[in-house]
């Protein structure tokens, strides 16, 4: 199996950006579990609570990154070059006037609220890592060719490296474990911004800024609605139960965050390429053999790795006694990793500019996730199986869900072209 899985990386490009994304996660889990060893599951929930407002920030870009991602390789492939750059200034002013937006509302209410000191340290750290998201999700959509790629690669190996070297400030506790996280998200930023690929000035141009809202919104929008169904399970253990419930849940959510670096890492380097080949009018059967053979064997290749993990997981409780309450979870949990796939499915939706689909795949996205949370509420009183199982189901149907809407899209697409040529 792995064996097949590595043959579909013949690209030493993508091979190596495949790799650094492999080796984050035993860094992640490394860094991570010292995190909750010396973390109280209390100041864990709390964290797990302030760093939600990432995804609801995220509505103040309105699109703008999105629609660069997609017509910036897109019009790269058409041969596009001045209308590119100028898609990347326009994007790079706008983010600036984010992160200003950003920075005057986190002042503002850090002077009108009395929080207590645990809860300003978190807010001010989680503002400035929504500052600085901002600006590394814009740099990062401008890494297109397998040149950024390599080089994007070599940042991220950088990264694992000061992630386990910064790791040890986790032991000074929660203020500790703030500083560990803003570090590692600053120099994320520094390392982008020195090998940036586009060197381009901020400079506003209202003709791209309207394509780019008019293609990014509704990519923007869908995203968006992704990433706050996502929090369901997260506010529904808030709702009813509390803090340290929420931080023994934190574990599963290291686990489903650790799984999902393939996916996503697979989307970040195939989105720009499919966006380009069809600025070039490619074959897009070519397209949605490549899509699925990559699909399945990753399918297949996390399947083997939960199985392993299943069987290692008991050690869990002897290194880390303060989650032994998670391990149950964590066992359970494991059965919604195969299925993490299914938001790749919202790519080729975006890539061909499908705004019918991506509506109907975030519509039913969140259907399921409500009802299943509901049905499970009437059988069970844990919250976190509850919210655990409700995942489950969710991520099954929505990747099968979202197979046979990619096959239906790519048959209109193929039979679109056969009518015009």
């Amino acid at each position: 199996m792995i064996r097949n899985f590595l043959s579909l990386f013949k690209n030493k490009v993508l091979f190596k950006y495949i790799s650094s994304s492999f080796l984050s996660i035993p860094v992640s889990l490394i860094t991570g579990f010292i995190s909750f060893r010396s973390i109280d599951p209390y100041f864990m929930g709390i964290w797990a609570t302030l760093i939600m407002f990432e995804t609801y920030a995220s509505f103040l870009r309105l699109g703008v990154v999105n629609g660069m991602n997609r017509e910036l390789p897109h019009a790269l492939g058409a041969g596009k070059k001045d209308t590119a750059e100028k898609y990347a200034e326009t994007t790079f002013a706008f983010t600036i006037i984010d992160i200003a937006f950003v920075l005057i509302i986190s002042i503002a209410i850090l002077w009108y609220h009395p929080f207590n000191k645990m809860y300003v340290a978190g807010i001010i750290v989680c503002a400035s890592r929504i500052a600085l998201s901002f600006y590394i999700s814009y740099l990062t959509g401008t890494f297109r060719s397998d040149d950024n790629f390599n080089k994007l690669s070599n940042i991220q190996f950088a990264l694992l490296v000061l992630k386990l070297i910064l790791c040890p400030l986790v032991l000074m506790g929660f203020y500790g474990f703030l500083v560990y996280e803003l570090l590692l998200f600053l120099i994320n930023a520094l390392l982008l911004h020195k090998f940036r690929p586009l060197k381009v000035l901020p400079k506003f141009h209202f003709v791209q800024f309207k394509e780019l809202i008019k293609v990014g919104m509704p990519i923007f929008i869908t995203s968006y609605l992704l990433s706050f169904i996502d929090t369901f399970p997260r506010l529904f253990i808030i709702r009813y139960s509390n803090e340290n419930m929420l931080g023994l849940y934190a574990p599963v959510i290291l686990l489903l965050s650790t799984v999902s670096i393939l996916p996503n890492t697979l989307t970040a380097y195939l989105y720009p390429k499919f966006s380009y080949q069809v600025g070039k009018s490619s074959d897009i059967k070519f397209i949605w053999q490549s899509f699925l053979k990559i699909y399945a064997v990753s399918f297949l290749f996390i399947v083997f790795s939960c199985i392993v993990v299943y069987f290692l997981i008991d050690y869990f409780v002897l290194i880390f006694p303060k989650y032994a309450s998670s391990l149950p979870y964590l066992k359970i949990a494991l059965l919604i990793c195969p299925f993490v796939f299914f938001k790749m499915g919202n790519m080729l939706n975006t890539v061909f500019k499908k705004y019918n689909y991506m509506v109907y795949f975030a519509i039913i996205y969140g259907i399921i996730q409500i009802i299943s949370l509901a049905v499970f509420s009437s059988l069970f009183s844990d919250v976190l199986e509850i919210a655990i199982y409700s995942q489950i189901v969710t991520a099954f149907l929505l990747l099968v869900i979202s197979l046979f809407m990619n096959y239906i899209l790519i048959s209109e697409e193929v039979n679109k072209n056969t009518v015009l040529n």
